[in-house]
């Protein structure tokens, strides 16, 4: 254990970074976390003295998921970033913390307009003045990643430039580096949370984030949903304006409106709240069944209204893609839960996880059997489709079962969005408006053409495969006659030999220096006093090794 910590040392390129995460968590209450992963024990002591891992923190908020917030909050862009995608994943860590998490505000002071200006010049090759007719200096939003500044065009059309913050970039790297060598730590020696994937999870965080910071990413994402909603006269996607736009700098129409929930303003704006709410759920399914390509995160804060009940959807940074059979997927999925089938409900429930077994496949398919008799009914009599989806996904989650990321992501957008419309009209049934997405998609699977179509896919998989078996027959021939066939097997507990080796190496190694250390102190006890007295300390200090050894040989037992 403790060479596992010293490893986690060595391989920390910014101590001082893993001090400061350490220490704000133990201010906000998790040194007891901190202390079931282990982090308590083998931790070097000045580590130990400078976070002070064994005080109790003052005034800490009252629930686990407030703590993390404010923590994640505190620790930096990075973290922030974290705690959205981790919003994304009640599967992982259940619908209490991830409702919390999704309150995280990725809001931060501005930076000065003099730190923000060499990042346009340098992106577009020319100076602010020259680039815009107006552009005014105060941000009219400031997260962690970027700012947003409302510019004028020579033109004289009004824009928003949203330019990333300098440096941020090396800050996120730095932190991923970080959170990798933890996430592998944990992976490694706590097997409680061996299921969650640590690895993985930090991984998509980074693939995330980058996606975020690189601009140009997201004006690809925006012209797709221009030519995705083209035809739509209810929703407005604002227009990206390439030569004023790279990596580090986006500029975009502006949108003159105000956020879906100021239901103060829908008069003024000739605006209904009953319309708005069916119509942006609708908005939602098109994109999910028919684009496939789906903003993930509707907020209200994403969601603006116009006039005359027309949205614009903000903030493309996350969106999430789906393939045709991820969508015929979740139509199986919805559509077992509407006719209450618990068996197609667990079929399909699984064919969302990447590819593991649950433990007892008798007790989750009881648990589904019961969601479906009890539950789903009057979930669905209520109109909450997205409850039932929440519902059917923390029962996977009792049984350390995750799904693939894209269908996290989804279903927040989908149960987000339902939020939204309930916000705007209480009264609103999801049932009757999703309905008919599920039931066409279905349905359009036994046409003719779809059929003809699945015919080709797997005659051309076949014919593959036909081609492809003589060549791996003739290479598995070449290999038996040249004796290096071989059939590998693993041992799920194989890791832990090496690190037994080494341990027990190191109490060897112990062990004979204090063997050693007995016996030459032995031998100059008896010389004249000045060698005696090195004698005698030689004895107590392999008296102390041996104490050592034991305790060492007594605490490992306790693992």
């Amino acid at each position: 254990m403790y060479t596992g910590y010293l490893g986690l040392g060595r391989r920390t390129r910014n101590a001082k970074r893993l001090i400061q995460v350490l220490h704000v968590l133990v201010r906000y209450g998790f040194a007891d976390l901190l202390r079931r992963v282990g982090f308590h024990r083998s931790l070097p002591a000045r580590l130990l003295r400078r976070v002070k891992l064994l005080e109790a923190p003052a005034g800490e908020p009252a629930t686990f998921g407030e703590r993390l917030r404010a923590a994640l909050t505190e620790l930096g862009p990075s973290f922030i970033k974290l705690g959205q995608v981790m919003s994304t994943r009640p599967d992982l860590f259940g619908y209490d913390i991830s409702v919390e998490l999704s309150r995280l505000q990725d809001e931060v002071p501005a930076l000065p307009f003099d730190e923000i200006t060499p990042v346009i010049q340098d992106a577009l090759h020319a100076p602010v003045g020259a680039l815009f007719a107006g552009f005014e200096k105060t941000p009219v939003a400031s997260a962690s990643l970027s700012q947003v500044y409302r510019g004028l065009l020579k033109t004289g059309e009004p824009v928003a430039v949203k330019v990333r913050r300098p440096g941020v970039d090396k800050i996120i790297e730095a932190d991923i580096s970080l959170l990798r060598v933890v996430a592998a730590w944990l992976h490694e020696h706590v097997r409680d949370l061996e299921w969650l994937d640590a690895p993985g999870i930090v991984e998509e965080f980074a693939r995330s984030v980058r996606r975020e910071l690189d601009f140009e990413i997201e004006a690809g994402i925006i012209a797709q949903f221009q030519h995705n909603f083209e035809g739509y006269e209810d929703i407005f996607i604002p227009k990206v304006y390439p030569e004023l736009s790279a990596t580090t700098v986006l500029t975009m129409d502006w949108v003159d409106g105000v956020r879906i929930d100021r239901f103060d303003e829908y008069e003024a704006r000739n605006c209904d709240r009953k319309t708005l709410a069916v119509r942006g759920c609708e908005i939602v399914y098109d994109m999910v069944f028919e684009h496939r390509l789906f903003h993930a995160d509707p907020h209200p804060g994403n969601i603006f209204i116009l006039r005359d009940n027309r949205f614009a959807l903000l903030d493309y940074g996350m969106a999430g893609h789906l393939e045709k059979g991820d969508v015929a997927l979740l139509a199986d999925l919805l559509l077992a839960v509407l006719r209450q089938d618990s068996a197609e409900c667990l079929e399909t429930l699984l064919l969302l996880t990447p590819g593991v077994e649950p433990d007892d496949p008798e007790a989750l398919q009881h648990k589904i059997a019961d969601f479906i008799a009890f539950e789903a009914r009057a979930i669905i009599d209520r109109g909450q489709v997205a409850l039932g989806l929440e519902r059917a996904t923390e029962i996977l989650r009792e049984h350390r079962l995750q799904l693939a990321p894209r269908f996290s992501l989804l279903i927040k957008a989908l149960a987000t969005i339902e939020h939204v419309g309930r916000e705007a009209n209480p009264e609103m049934n999801i049932v009757p408006i999703l309905q008919p997405y599920v039931e066409r998609l279905v349905a359009d699977r036994y046409k003719p053409a779809q059929l003809l179509r699945g015919l080709q896919q797997n005659a051309s998989t076949v014919r593959r495969l036909t081609q492809q078996i003589p060549d791996d027959l003739s290479h598995l021939l070449r290999q038996l006659r040249r004796g290096r066939f071989r059939i590998q097997t693993q041992d799920p507990k194989s890791g832990e030999l090496p690190r037994a080796i080494e341990r027990a190496g190191n109490r060897i190694a112990f062990g004979l220096l204090s063997g050693g250390l007995v016996i030459g102190s032995s031998l100059l006890i008896v010389s004249p006093p000045p060698l005696a007295r090195v004698g005698i300390v030689g004895l107590v200090v392999a008296g102390l090794l041996g104490f050592a050894l034991v305790l060492a040989a007594v605490w490992n037992r306790r693992d």
